[in-house]
């Protein structure tokens, strides 16, 4: 008879102090000092746009279109985890210039429609050649191609471009 009262005590000081922390209400929400980078998906009549901003004299709205029309070079090189492949794209040195990349800028953050994002400095993005936006199997879908970088700036499903 003891043990049951002794259990029915502990359950009731469990409840009460349940009932004490749900009455605290939940936590504060943190203040966000800038607004949180949500994934850009701009969209156009021919699907995805390649969003290329920040210190640029022009910022651009691409679509698979608009970078076919570009000069598209061809390149074989290792990607990670999947090995040697042929890509087919623009190269970064004819997006910087047809954006007109300012003097100021220092690098380049490249963002992918799930939020991943890479960043890579600009002297080392301009010794790259070979570096490229790439098109995929699937229309209107981008990645980068980065011979020589490491793997986490092949950024797949790129949507943005941003110059810093």
């Amino acid at each position: 008879m003891k043990h049951n009262h002794t259990i029915s005590i502990v359950l009731s000081l469990l409840a009460l102090a349940s009932m004490t922390l749900a009455a605290c209400g939940p936590a504060a929400t943190p203040v966000l000092t800038e607004a949180p980078t949500a994934a850009p998906t701009a969209m156009s009549a021919g699907g995805t746009s390649l969003l290329v901003t920040g210190l640029v004299g022009k910022e651009l709205s691409l679509t698979e279109a608009d970078l076919r029309a570009m000069t598209v070079a061809s390149v074989t090189a290792d990607q990670p985890k999947v090995g040697s492949q042929n890509f087919s794209g623009v190269r970064f040195s004819d997006l910087m210039t047809a954006a007109g990349v300012q003097s100021g800028a220092a690098s380049l953050v490249m963002t992918g429609s799930d939020g991943y994002s890479a960043t890579i400095d600009l002297p080392t993005l301009q010794a790259c050649t070979d570096c490229m936006v790439a098109f995929t199997d699937t229309p209107g879908t981008f990645l980068t191609v980065m011979p020589g970088q490491a793997g986490k700036l092949w950024v797949k499903g790129l949507v943005k471009l941003e110059f810093k």
